[in-house]
This record gives structure tokens, C-alpha cells and sequence, in this order.
């Protein structure tokens, strides 16, 4: 190849990386661990005030630790109507009990034929366990009940009229919790517990939606977008994530299925990897047979579901299903320890607290595997996330090798910097979370979210394939894209470097990129 043509041929390659460097933010820790850079997420520590909000759309700011940065499209007060749900203008007037039904039967049929149909609506073939549920609440309220009805979730339990354009509530935990305090309870413990190193609570369904709120890209990005994450953070407000309105049934919560709305996709994909597993393939072949009416501490099922691991904890199963959670997201395994290099099987053994949830994993693996082959395959895991953490240093490393040789184009001075309350600061900030969901003129480049993409989605599945014991999900699906992603850093790091070097040779400098 002619020098001509090889310097065409940088310059493509030059031009093909000008999609410029993302940066994540460095957020607000909590006091406790004020050394740790949340930088993969932004997040900040969450306060749930006491005070509802005004109701959308009087509401003129956002919620949480960056809300005068964003404002509440008309779909949130269904996402979190804790915060934002106000009742329609129509109908107005106050209605009973026997009359939410009679109207509903028209406007939605398929609603009211669930609720009929449902535990709550028919209490004529209630199991055992529902009847002691029900001679409780009814204890709770001082009176009998002959069904649960609209009212009871959407006014208040026991009330016998409501004002629907005044009092109409969306239910959460706390209506719930009214009939189901264990449940409830169980849930909200949740946010005693979380990855160490993160804001209490995080990562936990008890605190999913704050971690939203408290995540700076989340604060700018678009809320025709973003909503997406809320449909699945929304558990911290809705009950319903989990047994669907309006059978609410405990069996279709105990399956797999109900977890794989959020469980899933590319950072996640946790319900693939679980479904091509051997559990999950003698699942899929047996379901049919296993009888879902039962407790899953009775129903004893012949392989694992998603519902007996994560919810089973030293013998008993409960609502909180973190407390042996390990790794959370992997975000401090896989992209926070880079600033201070701790590999991962350092970061689990020099923290008691992970030791002993590692210890809980070993005892439920041993309700059907061996105690030496549960050590021997969780040890496994971890070393393997050491090699995951290998790659990503390196890269890391090779990313910031470029910034620091000036080799970006466009060089952070050059480019748009991402809105606030997004931290700007590289390097540390490059190939961060915002790329996911922010970009604009050279920011970020193609190098930095090949980086982004290895830490955020390809580390995480070669943890969650080997979790999930699905062979081809950490090898030939995560293992080779992560490779596949570090190549292509090398290769651009590489190509950047000499065109910079090429161009201060022969002082063939490009025209300086100029934000817009």
C-alpha cells in the first residue's frame, strides 16, 4: 500500500472513531462509604420525602436528588403513583362497594373478569394458607368481608364508600401490606441490605426505583426513553411487578416467567441463560406437572427456579431476595474496583459480610449439590470474573492511554460535554453509563463505548452465564464479545495513536472539531 493510501486509510479509520468520548458521572456517595466512586452510574444517596408531591401535571419539577433537572411525563403517575398519581376528573361523586363493579364490567370487562375469578374476588376455593390470610385481615379490620374488592386496593381496606375524583389511590406496599404485613415487610427489608460500597439498599427491588432517581444520566436522558427502566424499577411502588393485576396469583409469581419482564436482555439476561441451563431445561420439559398451588418451600420442585434460589435463605423463603446478593449489577466488581484494582475474588474475601452470603449461596446449592461442588464452581465463578477484570484494566487502561496522548478526536475540549448533573471529568468518566442514553456531536467515541459496552453488558453475562450455569451464555455469547470488544479498543487505540503521531510528523493537522 502507497503512503497515500495508507493515510487515507487512517484517516477513515480516524474519522469512523470521531463518535467521541462518553463520560458516566461520579455521583454523591453516602457518608458511610465516601471513598468509593459511584462513577459507573451517577447514582446519588435517595430520600424519599414524607409529603406527596403535587400531582402531575401542576408539578413543574422531577423527584428525588436531581429533580429540578428533569419533569414527570403523564405515564409516571402509573409508574410511581406514590409519588405522582392524582385521580381523574371523571366521575366525580362518592361510590360503595358493590358499585365499583357495576361500572367497570362495562368500561373493562377483562379486568373484572380477572378480579371474579381471583383469590380476592372469590373466596370459594380458597387454599388453607389464603384462609388464614383472610381470618387474619378480617381480625385486622374488626369486620367480614365477603370478597376484596375494588375498593379495599383502591380507597382503603374495609371502606365502604369512596370519593373517586378525591380519594382513588394506584395501590403499593403499604396498601398491601394492610392484609399482607409479612410479605411486606419481608420486601422492605430489603433495604437493609445491599452490595458494600453502594448507598444502603442498593441493589434491592425495595430501593429500585431511587436508584433511578438517583442516577444522574437518568435525570436527563428522555422520559419517553427512560420509562422503560422505570417499568421495571417500578417494584419498589408496585406490588404487582411480580403477580399481575387482577388475579394476583401466588402461582404465576412463583415461575420463572414473572421475572423475566426485567430479567433480561443484554446486561441481564438472566432469564435466557437460566432457560438454557439444565435447570432450566428440566423446567421447561416438567412445569406442566408441578403443582404451582403450593408454597415453594411445600412444592419441593426437582430443579431450581428463579423464585427458589434467590427467595430461600438458611431454610426459610421470604420477600427479601438479596440477602445473598453478591454482586449486585457488577458495577463494583467490574467497573468501580478499576479505580482501585481490586480484582473481584479480593474484593468478595477481604468483606465479611460477602464471605458469609457466600456461604449462604454454598448451603442453598447444597439442598441438591454436593458442599465440595458448590465451593469448587463458586470459587470457579470468581476466579473467572478475575479474568473478566484482567481484560477490562487493560483496556481501561489503553482507553486513557489515548486521552492521555491527546489521541481522542475529539478531544473532551472539542466536543459537547453531557448535560447536568452528568460528571464530565476525564478520565475516569470515560466509557461511562451516560453513552447508553446521551450523545451528541463526537461524544462519545467508538472506542469509549466499545469500552462501555465490555464493562456494562459483556463483564456482567460472563458473571450472570456462570451464575446461571448456562455453558455457551459465559463462553462463546459473553467471554468471545468481551474479547471481541477488547480487540476493538486495541486495534482503535492503535490506529488513533499513529494518526496522531502520523499527523504531528508531518503536520498534517485535521481541522480542529469544533462543538456545535
Amino acid at each position: 500500500m502507497s503512503a497515500r493510501g495508507y493515510f487515507r486509510l487512517l484517516t477513515v479509520w480516524s474519522i469512523a472513531a470521531i463518535a467521541s468520548i462518553s463520560t458516566v458521572s461520579t455521583a454523591v456517595s453516602d457518608e458511610k462509604h465516601a471513598d468509593v466512586p459511584h462513577a459507573s452510574y451517577g447514582h446519588a444517596e435517595t430520600k424519599t420525602e414524607k409529603e406527596a408531591p403535587a400531582a402531575y401535571p401542576e408539578k413543574k419539577d422531577g423527584w428525588g436528588p436531581y429533580a429540578q433537572y428533569w419533569e414527570p411525563i403523564p405515564t409516571f403517575k402509573y409508574w410511581a403513583p406514590q409519588l405522582f398519581y392524582a385521580p381523574p376528573e371523571e366521575p366525580k361523586g362518592v361510590f360503595t362497594r358493590d358499585q365499583c363493579v357495576g361500572c367497570h364490567v362495562v368500561t373493562q370487562p377483562l379486568l373484572v373478569k380477572a378480579w371474579s375469578e381471583s383469590s380476592h374476588g372469590d373466596f370459594s376455593n380458597l387454599t388453607p394458607t389464603q384462609r388464614e390470610t383472610l381470618l387474619n385481615v378480617e381480625k385486622r379490620l374488626s369486620k367480614g368481608l365477603k370478597n376484596v374488592n375494588c375498593i379495599d386496593c383502591h380507597g382503603a381496606p374495609g371502606a365502604e364508600e369512596i370519593s373517586h375524583d378525591t380519594q382513588l389511590i394506584m395501590p403499593g406496599p403499604e396498601t398491601c401490606g394492610v392484609c399482607h404485613p409479612k410479605e411486606t415487610k419481608e420486601l422492605i427489608s430489603e433495604k437493609d441490605y445491599g452490595i458494600p460500597g453502594w448507598p444502603a439498599g442498593r441493589e434491592s427491588h425495595a430501593m429500585s426505583y431511587d436508584a433511578n432517581l438517583g442516577t444522574d444520566v437518568w435525570a436527563v436522558a428522555d422520559k419517553n426513553i427512560v420509562q422503560g427502566c422505570d417499568m421495571c424499577h417500578n417494584i419498589q411502588h408496585k406490588c404487582d411487578s411480580c403477580h399481575t393485576r387482577h388475579s394476583f396469583k401466588a402461582s404465576e409469581a412463583r415461575r420463572p416467567e414473572a421475572c423475566a419482564t426485567c430479567h433480561n436482555g443484554p446486561d441481564h439476561p438472566d432469564i435466557e441463560y437460566y432457560l438454557n441451563s439444565k435447570h432450566g431445561t428440566i423446567y421447561s420439559v416438567e412445569r406442566d406437572t408441578w403443582d404451582w398451588s403450593k408454597s415453594i418451600k411445600d412444592a419441593k420442585y426437582p430443579a431450581p427456579t428463579c423464585q427458589s434460589c434467590h427467595m430461600y435463605y438458611k431454610g426459610e423463603y421470604s420477600h427479601n431476595m438479596v440477602r445473598k446478593a453478591i454482586m449486585g449489577e457488577g458495577d463494583i466488581l467490574f467497573y468501580e474496583n478499576l479505580f482501585k484494582g481490586v480484582p473481584p475474588t479480593e474484593f468478595i474475601n477481604g468483606n465479611p459480610e460477602l464471605v458469609a452470603r457466600r456461604e449462604a449461596w454454598i448451603e442453598t446449592c447444597a439442598q441438591c449439590h454436593s458442599t465440595r461442588f458448590a465451593q469448587d464452581y463458586l470459587t470457579s465463578m470468581d476466579k473467572a470474573s478475575d479474568a473478566v477484570f484482567d481484560y477490562l484494566t487493560d483496556a481501561f487502561a489503553i482507553l486513557k492511554d489515548v486521552y492521555e496522548k491527546g489521541a481522542l478526536y475529539p478531544m473532551p475540549s472539542d466536543r459537547p460535554h453531557a448535560p447536568a448533573p452528568v460528571n464530565d471529568n476525564p478520565p475516569n468518566t470515560l466509557g461511562g453509563f451516560y453513552g447508553e442514553f446521551w450523545a451528541k456531536d463526537g461524544n462519545p467515541s467508538r472506542i469509549e463505548m466499545d469500552f462501555l459496552y465490555m464493562w456494562e453488558n459483556e463483564a456482567f453475562c460472563v458473571r450472570k452465564g456462570l451464575a446461571h450455569q448456562n455453558p455457551n451464555g459465559f463462553t462463546y455469547i459473553s467471554w468471545a464479545n468481551l474479547l471481541k470488544k477488547y480487540i476493538g479498543i486495541t486495534s482503535e487505540a492503535d490506529t488513533l495513536k499513529r494518526l496522531k503521531e502520523l499527523e504531528s510528523k508531518r503536520a498534517l493537522l485535521m481541522k480542529p472539531y469544533k462543538v456545535k
